[in-house]
């Protein structure tokens, strides 16, 4: 499968990728091979406007199938293309699982984290602050655009995907500039507590 995803990655087509197991067989990932190793893939994606729309790192045991080169290449290329629109390398070098996370979240502000193993229908979303070979620690920001007061730990081999800069992400990180003092939740137990 490393070669065939290699292929694509020097073609520079979209492919296709499904994980059957995790996803179902009518959700898939589409988008151009930026790189790949022996254990995990990074993808530049494409959504459904035709649109780049940030990165996405999958496993490549959780692979059942790709098509390379996807469904409408040469048209979505073509609509990027005019649209202007090239791929671009984040510069995050796949190896170590921690330092990934690392990487990420210092060079993008946020990472979206999917373990879906555990829970099929929910990620968290923040910046990793620590990690080591088996767990980190996650600063969380909440659908308000606010971080959370407390950080939380998991475990790093819990994780199916991890996505970031992306539009959803980037709409976090600025509306969370955008709060000012205000950018952090409100601990409601140390309020109560001062009454």
């Amino acid at each position: 499968m490393l070669i065939e995803l290699e292929k694509a990655q020097t073609r520079n087509n979209l492919v296709r990728i499904f994980r059957e197991e995790l996803d179902g067989p009518d959700n898939w990932s589409d988008g151009f091979i930026i790189d790949a190793n022996e254990d995990m893939v990074l993808l530049q994606l494409v959504d459904d406007s035709i649109r780049l729309n940030g990165y996405q790192i999958l496993f490549l045991e959780d692979i059942s199938d790709f098509v390379h080169p996807a469904p409408f290449n040469d048209f979505q290329k073509k609509v990027l293309e005019l649209r202007e629109e090239e791929t671009q390398n984040p510069e995050i070098e796949l190896g170590d699982l921690s330092q990934v996370l690392l990487d990420i979240s210092e060079d993008f502000g946020l990472v979206t984290l999917h373990r879906e193993e555990l829970e099929s229908d929910s990620c968290e979303i923040g910046r990793v602050i620590k990690a080591d070979e088996v767990s980190f620690e996650l600063e969380e920001i909440g659908s308000d655009a606010r971080w959370f007061d407390e950080t939380y730990e998991y475990d790093l081999y819990d994780i199916t995907r991890i996505e970031f800069g992306g539009a959803y992400e980037e709409a976090l990180l600025l509306v969370n500039d955008d709060l000012g003092e205000d950018s952090y939740e409100l601990n409601t137990s140390l309020e109560e507590s001062e009454l």
